[in-house]
């Protein structure tokens, strides 16, 4: 790995293991049209772990990967009565600027200063759909930051059912809750 290490917090699709290992080494994504070119770094992150992230998780846009339904997106700081489920995943600074690259559909690589980041609290080096890169409260000391939309997107759509069941997946690894636990946690936040 290179670069520093920091947690990178995953709301949405990336919950799932397989479907984030995607965007470090490429290929096909489950249930979606999508095709990740990968990151220069492929190597699995060193850690993972559960964690309950500061906001709200909604679902907005229209998505062409996941069939045109919406796609997950954290209000961060505006908690409501239903937690937002994360899950953080160490990786490499490197490896973080590939994820933001693939997320927001960047042709090149974003470079990521990471001590004007921290020292801001947030960052939007894009105007892709999850350009606002936010820093929430470090783990074991080590910078945890997430990607969400620029700004709260009015354009609210439920997910697709092939987009809900890879977040399901991701509930289930990380949270390990059933499906239908997860289903009931979908269906609270649409």
């Amino acid at each position: 790995m290179t670069g520093p290490l920091i947690w990178y917090a995953a709301y949405g699709s990336n919950l799932c293991r397989e479907r984030f290992l995607r965007y470090l080494q490429g290929g096909p994504v489950p249930g979606s049209t999508a095709i990740q070119s990968g990151a220069r770094d492929p190597s699995p992150p060193r850690d993972d772990r559960r964690h309950e992230l500061p906001g709200t998780l909604y679902f907005a846009g229209r998505s062409i990967t996941w069939n045109g339904g919406g796609v997950a997106y954290l209000d961060v700081g505006d908690p409501l009565p239903v937690p937002a489920l994360g899950r953080v995943w160490l990786i490499s600074l490197t490896q973080l600027e590939d994820v933001y690259r693939q997320e927001n559909r960047e042709p090149e690589v974003v470079s990521i200063d990471l001590d004007r980041l921290l020292e801001g609290g947030s960052a939007q080096p894009s105007q892709g759909a999850y350009g606002r890169l936010v820093v929430l409260e470090p783990i074991d000391d080590i910078p945890v930051i997430t990607f969400t939309a620029p700004g709260r997107r009015t354009d609210r759509n439920p997910p697709h059912q092939s987009y809900r069941t890879i977040i399901a997946r991701g509930l289930t690894e990380s949270w390990g809750i059933d499906r239908a636990a997860a289903d009931r946690y979908l269906d609270a936040l649409s």
